[in-house]
This record gives C-alpha cells, sequence and structure tokens, in this order.
C-alpha cells in the first residue's frame, strides 16, 4: 500500500468530512463522498491507484498520464507532490547514486576446490562484502534463491560437482573478467553435459535429484555466460521440465523440484509458450508440491507463483486466437468466453493475495527530491521499497495485471459487439500503461548498484514491460526498456541472448514480442 502523506492528522478529505481515517483502506474525495471502495490517494493534481479498481468514475481523468504517474515522455508539472519518506528509511535522493561496485582484488582460490570456488561465487553474487548493497535482502529470498542451497548439493555427484564448477567459475571469471577461468569453465560446462547425457537414458533417471540439480545450474551456467534466453538455456530447461514430469509420477517433492518448476513456469511467460504443469490435471499435485518443507520462507513468493500458474496456457490460447481470427479457422465466441473466464478466475485469486501483500508489507513510495523527467539513466519519481523481496512482490503483480488487462482488451476486442461479457472499461490503456509505468520506476531500486541477486528479480517484470511496449508500437519506451538491459549488461558483465533482446539495436525479438506469432503448442 502506498503509505499516506506526512500531513498532520488524518487526510485532507477525512477532515473535510470530520470522519475518521483509515489509512489502510485509502479513497480519493470523490469515493469517501459516495462511500465506495477505491484504493488510491489524492496528492493535488496527482491520483495514486494502488488496485486495479481506481477512483469512481466521477473522478477527473482529464489529464491521465499525469494522474496516474505514467512513464511520461516529458518532464513531470514542477508542482507535483510526489509520496513522502515513511519515518525510520533514509531520505537521500534516489538521483543521488554511490559509488560504482568494484570487486576485490582476485583472491587466490583453487580451482579445483568446488567449495572455495562456492563461497566465492556466493559472496560475490549477493556482493556480501559490498557496504552499498541494499539493505534488509535476504540471500535466498531472491527468485533465484536456490543457488543459496549450492553448499548443501557439493558432494552429491560428480556430474553435479562439474556443473556447480562450471557455473562458479563461469560468474567469477566474468566478473573478474578472468579469461583463463572462464576458458576453465567452459572445460568443465562442456565435461558436464557429457556426463549427464550418458545417465539420462538409463532407468530410474528421472528419480535422480542430482540431475534435477544439475539442470538447474547448467541452465544458469548458460544465463552467466550472456547467454540468458538462448537456445542453450532453454534446453536445459526443457530437460528439467521433462525430469520433472517423472518426478511428478512419484509424488515425492522436495525444495529443488519448486525452483525447476518455476523455471519452467518464468520461460514459458517470457515466451507466451503452453506450460506442461499449468494443465489443471497438476493442480492437486502442484499444491501438494508448494507445500513441501523449503528453506526459503518468502511464502508470498511461492504463492503467487502458484496461483500464476494457469497464465502461460491463457496466454498462448489467446495468441493463437487472435492470430486465427482473420482465417477460416477462427475460434467461435464461446472459446473466447472461456478464457475470459479463466482470467476472471485469476485476477480473482491474485486479488486476496493482493489484498494479503499490501496489509504484511510497506508499499512503494518515492522522494520529495527525486529527478522529474525521463532520461537514459531514469524515469520520473523512480519508487523506493523497504527490500527487494518487497520490490519483487510488487513488481510481479504489476506484470500479472498488465498481462491480463493486455489479453482482456485484445480477447473483447474479438467478440461481436452483442456477446461481449461487459463494456469495456475505456480506461484499461491507462489502466495497463501504469502497470508498466510502475514496473520502468522499480528499475533503478533493483539493479542500480545492487548484486545479481538482487537485479535479476527485475528481469521477468521489465522484459515483459518491453515486449508490451513493443507490441503496441511504443518504440521509445521500449527503446528505453531494453537500455535497462544493456546497463545492467554493462554493470553485471553479464549480457543476454539475442534471441530475446538485441541490445545494439534496442528492441525485443519480434518472435518474442509479437502477440499473434505464438503457435500454439503443446
Amino acid at each position: 500500500m502506498l503509505p499516506a502523506p506526512q500531513r498532520k492528522g488524518d487526510c485532507r478529505a477525512c477532515r473535510e468530512r470530520k470522519v475518521d481515517c483509515d489509512k489502510k483502506k485509502p479513497r480519493c474525495t470523490a469515493c469517501i463522498e459516495s462511500n465506495k471502495p477505491c484504493g488510491g490517494y489524492e496528492m493535488g493534481q496527482f491520483f495514486i491507484n494502488v488496485s486495479s479498481h481506481g477512483p469512481s468514475p466521477v473522478w477527473n481523468r482529464s489529464q491521465n498520464a499525469q494522474k496516474f504517474l505514467v512513464l511520461d515522455m516529458a518532464s513531470q508539472p514542477s508542482g507535483s507532490q510526489p509520496l513522502s519518506v515513511p519515518p525510520g528509511y533514509p531520505s537521500r535522493p534516489s538521483s543521488v547514486e554511490p559509488m560504482p561496485w568494484t570487486p576485490p582484488s582476485n583472491p587466490n582460490v583453487d580451482s579445483n576446490s568446488v567449495t572455495e570456488m562456492v563461497t566465492l561465487f556466493l559472496d560475490m553474487y549477493y556482493r556480501r562484502f559490498d557496504p552499498n548493497k541494499t539493505p534488509d535482502f535476504q540471500p535466498g529470498s531472491e527468485c533465484g534463491g536456490w543457488r543459496a542451497l549450492i553448499p548443501h548439493w557439493i558432494g552429491q555427484s560428480a556430474i553435479l560437482d562439474a556443473a556447480i564448477g562450471a557455473m562458479a567459475s563461469c560468474f567469477i571469471g566474468t566478473q573478474y573478467q578472468d579469461e583463463n577461468r572462464i576458458e576453465r569453465s567452459r572445460d568443465m560446462y562442456l565435461n558436464a553435459l557429457q556426463m549427464i547425457q550418458k545417465v539420462l537414458p538409463e532407468p530410474g533417471s528421472e528419480r535422480r535429484a542430482d540431475l534435477l540439480a544439475t539442470t538447474l545450474v547448467l541452465s544458469s551456467t548458460e544465463l552467466f555466460m550472456s547467454n540468458g534466453g538462448g537456445a542453450g538455456q532453454i534446453t536445459h530447461i526443457e530437460g528439467a521440465i521433462r525430469l520433472l514430469s517423472g518426478a511428478f509420477e512419484h509424488g515425492n517433492f522436495e525444495e529443488l523440484h519448486i525452483y525447476i518448476l518455476n523455471q519452467g513456469l518464468f520461460e514459458a511467460i517470457c515466451s507466451r509458450r503452453r506450460y506442461l504443469f499449468s494443465s489443471p490435471s497438476y493442480r492437486p499435485l502442484i499444491r501438494q508440491l508448494y507445500a513441501c518443507p523449503r528453506n526459503n520462507r518468502n511464502d508470498l513468493y511461492f504463492r503467487w507463483s502458484e496461483l500464476i500458474l494457469p497464465l502461460p496456457n491463457i496466454l498462448a490460447s489467446a495468441d493463437h486466437i487472435s492470430a486465427s481470427a482473420n482465417s477460416s479457422d477462427a475460434a467461435p465466441p464461446s472459446a473466447i468466453h472461456a478464457i475470459l473466464d479463466d482470467l476472471v478466475a485469476l485476477e480473482q485469486s491474485l486479488s486476496s493475495w493482493h489484498e494479503t501483500l499490501k496489509s504484511n508489507t510497506l508499499g512503494p513510495w518515492t522522494f520529495q527530491t527525486a529527478q522529474r523527467v525521463l532520461t537514459e539513466d531514469g524515469v520520473p519519481y523512480p519508487l523506493q521499497f523497504t527490500s527487494i523481496e518487497v520490490c519483487t512482490l510488487h513488481n510481479l503483480y504489476w506484470m500479472s495485471q498488465l498481462l491480463l488487462l493486455e489479453t482482456r482488451s485484445i480477447l473483447i476486442s474479438l467478440l461481436p459487439p452483442h456477446q461481449t461479457p461487459e463494456p469495456p472499461s475505456p480506461n484499461i490503456s491507462a489502466q495497463i500503461a501504469e502497470y508498466a509505468s510502475f514496473i520502468c520506476r522499480s528499475v533503478q531500486f533493483c539493479t542500480s548498484n545492487t548484486s545479481f541477486a538482487a537485479t535479476e528479480n527485475i528481469f521477468l517484470p521489465l522484459f515483459i514491460t518491453a515486449s508490451h511496449y513493443s507490441r503496441i508500437g511504443d518504440v521509445e519506451r521500449m527503446k528505453w526498456s531494453v537500455a535497462c538491459f544493456r546497463r545492467i549488461a554493462k554493470e553485471q558483465k553479464i549480457g543476454f541472448s539475442i534471441d530475446k533482446l538485441n541490445l545494439s539495436e534496442g528492441v525485443v525479438n519480434r518472435g518474442v514480442a509479437s502477440i499473434s506469432s505464438v503457435s500454439d503448442e503443446v
């Protein structure tokens, strides 16, 4: 929830009506007067919306781009009042950056010792020795939280040790620009590949946890080789999915299986492909899987992952219907209504999750002295959060809403006017733009002089936002979003596959971004 402005007593609207102000349930004046739920704050000429509902229709929306603090190419009005800093948090403007991080001198670590290599890798991955690291970030609570478990995996098998050594050596080598370490990581990577290819055909291989962990580690190695989103990484993700499907047949779940499931889920959302485990038939086993004991205690993150599982299949079905709309194979209205029903069910479950998030965490805010113009390096009023974990949760929700609203808008446009389930909201474009803006305004918090562990939390929301801008033809905002990935690649020394992003030209791969280009694969 966005915090209330720092004024004496209650908010102005409540003082004028002489009613108690419930700051946990913000409402604008129009909604207070009509006694309606709202989910937002008035801030002078701004309306800060913290729900998908927005204020009542009587609210003046004549300047939507400003009232929703939407990412604006022009400067924000100089008289605007950004949200104030909650008590107890530093008042440093977000435009004031700490000194760039540099790794300590290249330590003399034994490359043959997997344990020593992993220790150094985790020190650098989390920047444990960085005095400027973002506070309140608990290792293991990020999207790639499985990497905190790696020390417990050492010694389980020669295959897994080879993969772990390759991943650690690759990351360390890229950070120090050490060609010898990078070359050694490639040799270890190829060795691990050869070993896993030999044992995969063996009976019972799908029940071997070390092989599942190896696919996860090799996928991460591809990421650190600057092939994130490329064919090599996708191969490991698909291999992990096949092994996981075998584990589902036996039902003996552990935390590792959750990370395998989520890795495939994120890739399926990115590529808008069908996902095997998004099928309703897997729902009981999925519930059992997410209920297994975990070291990672970020329960809201795992709950979101479970709730959002239907999304890849919804996106793939919507893309297929959109692509065939003008052909002889056009889907009947009943098929469109079925997807819209799935959207409603998913939105309702996410709404309950979002209420829990707002009641358990402090929402975003911005500084009074924050930058007010869009630049190559920032957006107007970049958002601040209490932690990377909280930032991640809000961005995952905003990303979900962006995709759901966008999909609903497209599907409704394909229905005959007399068969639309309800009149489309005239402000749906503004709502989508609002969520995209919130994600753009969160990038700086996750990526500015932070560890790779913190930075990678924004990869999925930012990529979805860049793809959205590409789909609607907003070239300027798309290039700004891709430029964020280019800055990340420069600071982290880890790039991305051309299959997803063309950093040199500043564009999203057309095959990924086009809403009508994804085939309905099973």
